[in-house]
């Protein structure tokens, strides 16, 4: 390759590089969602129950192909903590882990 090609390619390289680059800084500045289905349970006939999460509040919603009906207005976001706390080590044993689906934090609502 000639002295003028490597330049070009080096170019064309760092054009694309920068997009790129640019890209993902608005990417990372994009708001964080405040709604979240947080766990859904379908019932059959297409039909479902879920807990929805908007803000700091939880929902429980059933749903038809037809329709979307509040259920309930559930505990606040903070409070919920406690009631979710890992099971202690005396109880935990080879079972529960095999049975127990692991859970990134984020996927906790």
């Amino acid at each position: 390759m000639t002295a003028e090609t490597l330049r070009e390619s080096a170019s064309a390289f760092r054009v694309r590089s920068i997009a790129l680059w640019e890209r993902m800084l608005r990417l990372s500045r994009r708001k964080p969602r405040r709604l979240r289905l947080c766990e859904s349970l379908p019932l059959g006939d297409r039909r479902f129950v879920a807990v929805v999460e908007f803000g700091r509040e939880r929902f429980l919603v059933g749903g038809t192909p037809s329709s979307l009906v509040l259920l309930s207005r559930l505990a606040e976001a903070e409070g919920r903590a406690q009631d979710e706390a890992e099971p202690e080590e005396s109880s935990w044993n080879l079972a529960n882990a095999a049975t127990a689906a692991p859970r990134r934090r984020s996927e906790i609502c």
